[in-house]
């Protein structure tokens, strides 16, 4: 792992590198924060399956990448992101 003392030492292209990797890693946490609080605002139960993944029932969700599934089936589900998790919910008759 490199230290932030050693960050301004390395060559350009692996500070680029790095900082696409802490901007990915920023944004994935940022989506599952955004998602778990929709659904705590909701009241609907869920279980953090650290450190991406999403359970709701029988519906997994990650939410850095968008996909949900469904326990049994084969297939991800078309719908991604959070706005297709409230609409899978919405159509199962969660608030």
């Amino acid at each position: 792992m490199i230290f932030a003392d050693n960050f301004i030492n390395l060559p350009n292209e692996r500070k680029t590198d790095m900082t696409m990797l802490m901007n990915k890693m920023e944004l994935a946490a940022n989506a599952m924060k955004d998602a778990m609080a929709w659904l705590d605002e909701r009241r609907i139960a869920y279980l953090h399956l650290p450190p991406h993944q999403i359970k709701i029932g029988m519906i997994n969700f990650w939410p850095s990448k968008g996909t949900i599934t469904v326990d049994g089936e084969q297939q991800r589900r078309d719908a991604k992101g959070l706005g297709g998790l409230q609409t899978m919910l919405k159509e199962n008759a969660l608030p």
